[in-house]
């Protein structure tokens, strides 16, 4: 961390909002950038190697979760970003086309990575794996993906499936993948287990100053193996529009929450969805900054309002209270892309795949166990009852 120990910084958020324990040589944030200053002052001030594959990234780069406009991504590419992560998965497969459409032309100059999903309920084969790339490739208008994940890994046990592993072994020989690694909402367990496989090289994760911190020892221990790091949901819920306190503000939530993902020194990038063109600037505008006061007061004042509203991703103490067995923090997810990302026909697609007794549908004469269970003290029985409502067409 250039300008905030990481040590003061987590003392400074324990701190009042207003009695801040900070270190001397943190700077004041002067205001923030802007669309009024033009696009031609705002650039990607940084690039990182990604662990130990020599693909030099981006601090800053692209997630592509929810866009519908190819022309933003090519706008992040010409403010210098050079990561863009899509999936087969995303808005039913015309995210990879997008990408393509949007890149095709500097394919050699950027880093694509995409991520293909293997459901328990389905027989694994290397024959329909290598058509699910080959088909991704066609989407992206490329030759080949540098970087292709197993994507939402709960746990590593899918890497003894000797399907799998044959065909991105033969994908690699023939050239149509560079890279192998994977995404996860449970990185406690799967970073650890990546240290004892040669076949993640780079993992995507979830970081922020309310969700991770826990996991700081394996990111270091995964970065020192020589894997690459990817930092997502860096916006701890993406709560900031729906509270008042933070429209129009001089200092930037979004970019506080970048410099503070970015402030530690074993992430090599983190990958914002940027759905429009003031995303891609504000986001771009983060890049090389460092940490600075009026972030950790803003951070400390999102941490407030929305600590006990937010339910951690990657957390599981719940699960094992509840006797129906509801996949509570994937239902819980898909209402937070249905109400803080506005992505909702994909949350609602998201939870109508869902199986049905994976669902909150008995819930409304329950105890509340899982409340019980949580140490965040959310109402969760309220909110998995609500985002059934809104999910359910």
């Amino acid at each position: 961390m250039a300008n905030v120990s990481r040590r003061n910084f987590l003392t400074a958020l324990t701190s009042s909002v207003f009695g801040f324990g900070l270190a001397k040589n943190v700077k004041a944030s002067p205001k923030k950038i802007g669309t009024t200053q033009g696009a031609f002052s705002i650039k990607i001030q940084k690039y990182n190697l990604l662990g130990k594959t020599g693909l030099k990234v981006s601090d800053v780069s692209c997630g592509a979760i929810s866009f519908f406009e190819p022309n933003v991504l090519r706008y992040a590419y010409d403010l210098g970003v050079n990561y863009f992560d899509t999936a087969e998965s995303y808005l039913r497969k015309k995210g990879e086309s997008y990408v393509g459409q949007a890149l095709k032309d500097v394919r050699d100059k950027v880093v694509i990575t995409t991520k293909h999903g293997y459901s328990e309920r389905e027989k694994i084969e290397k024959a329909s794996i290598i058509k699910r790339v080959e088909d991704s490739l066609k989407r992206l208008q490329s030759d080949y993906i540098d970087v292709a994940m197993i994507h939402g890994a709960n746990d590593l046990s899918i890497l003894k499936n000797e399907e799998l592993l044959a065909a991105y072994s033969q994908l690699k020989k023939e050239g149509k993948i560079r890279f192998t690694g994977f995404s996860t909402h449970n990185a406690k367990v799967t970073l650890k287990q990546a240290l004892d496989t040669d076949f993640a090289q780079v993992i995507l994760f979830i970081y922020s100053h309310l969700e991770g911190k826990e996991i700081e020892p394996l990111i270091q221990k995964v970065r020192q193996k020589g894997i690459g790091t990817v930092a997502m949901k860096i916006f701890a819920g993406g709560k900031h529009g729906n509270l008042k306190d933070f429209i129009n503000q001089e200092v930037s939530y979004p970019q506080a929450a970048i410099r503070w993902v970015m402030s530690h020194p074993k992430v090599d990038t983190c990958i914002p969805t940027m759905s429009s063109y003031s995303h891609v600037e504000e986001y771009v505008a983060a890049s090389g900054k460092s940490l600075r006061r009026d972030d950790l007061k803003m951070i400390a004042e999102y941490q407030r309002q929305a600590s006990q509203h937010y339910c951690r991703v990657s957390c599981t103490k719940c699960l094992g209270s509840c006797p129906e067995g509801i996949a509570i923090n994937d239902v819980l997810r898909y209402g937070m892309y249905f109400e803080n990302y506005r992505i909702e026909k994909e949350a609602v697609r998201y939870y109508a795949e869902l199986e049905e007794n994976k669902k909150p549908l008995n819930c409304t004469n329950c105890a509340g166990y899982c409340e019980a269970a949580c140490p965040y003290g959310l109402k969760v029985k309220d909110k998995l009852l609500h985002t059934h409502e809104i999910l359910t067409v």
